[in-house]
């Protein structure tokens, strides 16, 4: 995905209360954490060996099912 989509997906973070963080080098390059802001946590993602990381499309899927936003 290109830079632009990223920031996109990173604004859309934003709105709901949630920052997008890229994570890791090597197998786990080109892969973004979801934390939490409010928590300062990291989202689980669900994924066997990625459990806190998520490739820009399932970051995108994940936050387009998340309802929550800030006001």
């Amino acid at each position: 995905m290109t830079n632009s989509q990223e920031k996109r997906v990173s604004r859309v973070a934003q709105t709901k209360g949630y920052r997008l963080e890229k994570v890791g080098k090597g197998a786990h390059h080109g892969r973004f954490a979801i934390v939490n802001v409010a928590e300062g946590s990291r989202v689980a993602s669900g994924i066997a060996g990625a459990e806190f990381s998520f490739s820009l499309q399932e970051a995108e899927e994940w936050l387009a099912k998340t309802g929550r936003s800030v006001s």
